[in-house]
């Protein structure tokens, strides 16, 4: 046994040490996590100085001020500036004016008239309205068709086709020759053996005017069927007023259509009658054959 003495000089007998296990953590004051600006009024409670805390700064990035999209837009704003100018460039350059333009199927119609009338020169290719000349250009009344088209680099080809003449349009005393559509082309001679036809009308026609459209019409189916089923052909047609068509053939016969309605079956009413007349052998100079299916000989 060990004795060991105190300061008083008595001796205590020895005590063994105990081992205590911790069933639980020291208990450990928590940090206290203050924020920046508040920390010296809190620190400070009951007249107490508490040792201030460490307070961590924030890190500061520095940030290029201009970011990718920036770069971006910069990037199209000098595109599109360029192609601003580019296309200012093309529209004012010489290089792709039109310095020449083609023109064919005109005979009749000077090649000038049909440039100056077209207002092409020195226009540029790629703005160039050439529908707004194919327009203009129909104010000839010679013209039937007309296409416009370019020829790269620097030339418009402008290609026409002129309206035919076909018959007589007498009228007023005065002769005109007109094409198939009916339009005025003027005085100048008629083709040969071309269809005649006499209006009772008394006014007068200028160039480009328009006759009655049905009446040629008329005309032309007459002039194509007769030959076929009389085996006669075409001097003269007239509108006669208050009588309507009046046909003058080759072997002198005149017939009366009234309108210009249903030529096919008139004619073929005056080519059954004709073909009975032969047959009976009754001579006539005259038929009348407004009256549908019962015509009238003299």
């Amino acid at each position: 046994m060990i004795i060991r003495r105190n300061r008083n000089g008595r001796s205590q007998p020895k005590q063994p040490k105990l081992i205590v296990r911790r069933t639980k953590s020291a208990a450990h004051r928590p940090r206290m996590i203050v924020r920046r600006g508040a920390a010296v009024g809190a620190l400070r409670e009951g007249g107490r100085n508490w040792a201030r805390p460490h307070v961590a700064m924030p890190r500061v990035h520095l940030r290029w001020p201009f970011r990718k999209a920036h770069l971006v837009l910069a990037g199209s704003f000098v595109a599109a500036a360029s192609l601003a100018l580019g296309v200012a460039w093309v529209l004012r350059s010489p290089l792709v004016q039109v310095n020449h333009l083609q023109v064919a199927g005109n005979q009749r119609i000077p090649t000038e008239s049909i440039v100056e009338q077209a207002h092409l020169l020195g226009a540029n290719m790629l703005t160039a309205d050439l529908v707004a000349a194919q327009h203009d250009l129909y104010a000839f009344p010679l013209i039937a068709s007309v296409s416009v088209e370019r020829k790269w680099p620097n030339t418009v080809k402008i290609t026409v086709e002129e309206r035919k003449a076909w018959g007589t349009w007498e009228q007023s005393g005065a002769k005109y020759t007109i094409d198939r559509d009916g339009v005025v082309l003027g005085t100048m001679a008629p083709p040969a053996g071309s269809p005649v036809i006499r209006s009772a009308e008394l006014t007068s026609l200028r160039q480009g005017d328009r006759v009655n459209y049905q009446a040629v019409d008329a005309v032309a189916e007459i002039y194509e069927r007769l030959p076929r089923q009389l085996g006669t052909t075409v001097t003269e047609v007239a509108f006669v007023a208050g009588k309507g068509v009046q046909v003058t053939t080759a072997d002198g016969q005149v017939a009366l259509l009234g309108d210009s309605s249903a030529i096919a079956y008139k004619l073929a009413v005056w080519a059954a009658a004709a073909t009975e007349a032969q047959r009976q052998r009754i001579g006539y100079t005259s038929i009348d054959l407004r009256y549908g299916n019962r015509p009238v000989l003299q």
